[in-house]
C-alpha cells in the first residue's frame, strides 16, 4: 500500500516529473537559499549533465533524489520524502535502493549535508546532527572535505562501497561536479571548497 510507503521501484524520471516534483515539493522541501532554478536543471538534464529518480508506488513519486554528473562522478543534489511519510524508514529504504542500484554505475559519489559546527542555535544543532546521523547510519563516510555553497556550509560525505577519496580528492571532484551545472561566474561567487581536516565531534 504506497500510503504507508511500503514498497516502491526506483525509475529514472521523465522531465515532466521533474517540473511538477519542482513545483509542488521541491520549493517547499528545501530552504530557498538551497533551491537551484528550475531552468538550470532543466538544461543540465538536456545536457546529461543531471539526473533524477523517485521511489514510485504505480504513479506516485514518494522520494526523489536529484543527481549532478560529470563522468563517472556524481553528486547529491537533492534528496527528499514526501512529508507525509518521513519518519517511516522510507528515506533509508530509498538510499540503500540507490546505493544498490543505479549509483553502482559511478566510481565516486558524495553527498553534502548541513555542517553542524555552523548551526546557529542548540535546535539546529540537534537538527543538522540527526541528519547527519541518518547518512552515517546508511553506510556514507565523511571524507573530511567541507564546502561553502549560497552561503550554507557543509561536510562533504562520500558512498559506501567505493574507495574512501581524500579530502583533496574529494575537493576536486567536488568542483568539477559543480563547474558541470553552473556558470563559471556564478561558481566563482557562490562556491567555495576546503580540503579540510575531519571534525572531531561524534554524530553517533
Amino acid at each position: 500500500m504506497s500510503e504507508r510507503g511500503e514498497s516502491f521501484g526506483i525509475r529514472r524520471l521523465t522531465m515532466d516529473e521533474v517540473r511538477t516534483i519542482y513545483k509542488e515539493r521541491f520549493v517547499l522541501d528545501f530552504p530557498k537559499n538551497e533551491q537551484k532554478t528550475l531552468a538550470l536543471i532543466e538544461r543540465a538534464l538536456n545536457e546529461d549533465r543531471y539526473v533524477c529518480y523517485g521511489a514510485k508506488a504505480g504513479k506516485e513519486t514518494q522520494a526523489y533524489a536529484f543527481f549532478a554528473l560529470c563522468g563517472r562522478w556524481a553528486l547529491f543534489d537533492y534528496y527528499a520524502v514526501r512529508s507525509d511519510l518521513r519518519c517511516r524508514g522510507l528515506g533509508s529504504r530509498f538510499l540503500q535502493a540507490l546505493i544498490k542500484g543505479p549509483l553502482t554505475a559511478f566510481d565516486c559519489v558524495l553527498l553534502e549535508v548541513d555542517d553542524p559546527a555552523y548551526a546557529p542555535d542548540a535546535r539546529e544543532n540537534e537538527r543538522r546532527l540527526r541528519r547527519l546521523r541518518f547518512y552515517l547510519k546508511n553506510g556514507l563516510r565523511d571524507t573530511g572535505a567541507t564546502a561553502v555553497v549560497w552561503h550554507v556550509e557543509f561536510r562533504i560525505l562520500s558512498l559506501p562501497g567505493k574507495r574512501l577519496p581524500s579530502a583533496e580528492e574529494t575537493a576536486g571532484i567536488y568542483a568539477s561536479l559543480y563547474r558541470s551545472i553552473l556558470p563559471e561566474r556564478i561558481y566563482s561567487r557562490m562556491v567555495s571548497i576546503s580540503p579540510d581536516p575531519p571534525r572531531t565531534e561524534r554524530a553517533d
